[in-house]
């Protein structure tokens, strides 16, 4: 096989693999925005930050990265995500809010509470998290994916669909230009 070619296969191959990346990624957070659930890929749930409460560490926007733990595994320092209950502003309330442990509260060495606090905010939240409302702890936080999965979420379905559809269309505007040539050469042949 000579090298054109082998290029041309090695752009075939990553052209579909971009293809089905962005299609798992878009098909994930519509599925997942729908059911009402958090976002997962490969393993790890992610959200947007909506609040500057982390901020200057994780800024309103960012994309958090976290895994589902349980309560057991939160120690002192870490970023948990938890669901917001009724201490929270009714815009945040009933969302996954990021907040750091300043506390751990056991009894018998089991974990029954966690006192959490928002960096830029004044003092501690005003309810403790426990189980029901913990869902994991924070593992990874970047404002540039923030900007591009908000991006997505807006306008990943058109996305989804240019990328497959723009190879179909340039496909079909070059057919119709090789047609259009043979018709032309053709034509110029049967006028002489």
């Amino acid at each position: 096989m000579n090298r054109a070619k082998i290029l041309k296969i090695i752009a075939a191959v990553l052209t579909a693999l971009i293809v089905a990346l962005t299609a798992y990624v878009v098909i994930s957070i519509v599925v997942a925005r729908s059911d009402g659930r958090d976002v997962e890929l490969f393993g790890y749930s992610m959200g947007i930050v909506l609040t500057p409460s982390m901020e200057p560490e994780i800024m309103a926007g960012d994309l958090i990265v976290f895994t589902h733990a349980d309560i057991s595994e939160a120690q002192v320092g870490d970023d948990i995500v938890f669901v917001a209950g009724d201490g929270f502003d009714a815009a945040v309330r009933g969302n996954n809010v990021v907040h750091r442990v300043r506390e751990v509260i056991s009894s018998d060495g089991v974990t029954r509470q966690l006192v959490t606090y928002g960096i830029n905010n004044h003092g501690d939240d005003a309810s403790p998290v426990t189980a029901d409302n913990f869902v994991g702890i924070c593992i990874f936080h970047s404002s540039w994916l923030g900007a591009f999965f908000r991006f997505m979420i807006n306008y990943g379905v058109l996305i989804l669909i240019a990328v497959i559809a723009l190879p179909f269309i340039v496909g079909q505007i070059i057919k119709i230009i090789r047609l259009s040539r043979r018709n032309d050469e053709g034509g110029a042949d049967s006028e002489k």
